[in-house]
């Protein structure tokens, strides 16, 4: 079983909105998926419950309380788990971190977000595993995407090829209990998903 954990020091990144939808294309491409809901807002937890569709398994659990839960998962026979973090809460996020395979952290094209970056690589480093950017929510044909991958790619981390647009297919989806793959499967943001997963992926292995 291998673990990714969306991580931002930021509220407001797409960390979560990241994850169920990645949690749902890497189930649709065969692996069976465990969503852990650390952060105390339980948005992913929310999302599981008002889901009619089969799986992913969402699970809520103190970031404390991590390895119980995924040995666990591994005794249920899941092949990947999501672990979905809070802002702000340094600790729980070291934890987190540490319990990963690969470690996400989204980006959203803005000053205010990218000042948040260096904390979040802080504790990529400390945790001593992979971590990779993900530029989320952004604007179509905005230069300020670019210009927000060259700076990040300072950092030292793989930056994702493909960067996920700020598209309202997002929100109706997730309101529905449901992600972009399903609600609308020939969709662009859709397509982002899966193009997302399909290199997640490829940095775990």
């Amino acid at each position: 079983m291998r673990s990714i954990t969306f991580l931002s020091q930021k509220g407001g990144s797409g960390k979560t909105t990241l994850a169920v939808h990645t949690a749902v294309a890497a189930q649709e491409r065969g692996e069976r998926v465990a969503i852990i809901d650390t952060d105390i807002q339980q948005s992913a937890t929310m999302w599981g419950e008002a889901r009619e569709s089969g799986g992913p398994v969402v699970a809520t659990s103190p970031a404390a309380e991590l390895p119980t839960v995924l040995n666990a998962a591994r005794h249920d026979a899941m092949t990947l788990c999501i672990i979905d973090t809070a802002p702000h809460a340094a600790p729980d996020a070291a934890r987190a971190s540490t319990a990963a395979d690969l470690i996400v952290v989204p980006c959203r094209p803005t000053a205010l977000d990218l000042a948040a970056v260096g904390s979040a690589v802080e504790i990529v480093t400390a945790a001593k595993k992979p971590g990779v950017f993900v530029l989320s929510a952004c604007p179509p044909r905005a230069p300020e995407v670019e210009e927000i991958r060259t700076v990040l790619t300072e950092y030292g981390l793989p930056v994702a090829p493909v960067s996920i647009t700020d598209r309202r297919a997002f929100a109706r989806a997730v309101a529905s209990g449901r992600a972009v793959t399903e609600f609308d499967s020939n969709g662009k943001a859709a397509e982002e998903i899966r193009l997302l997963w399909h290199w997640l992926k490829g940095q775990l292995t």
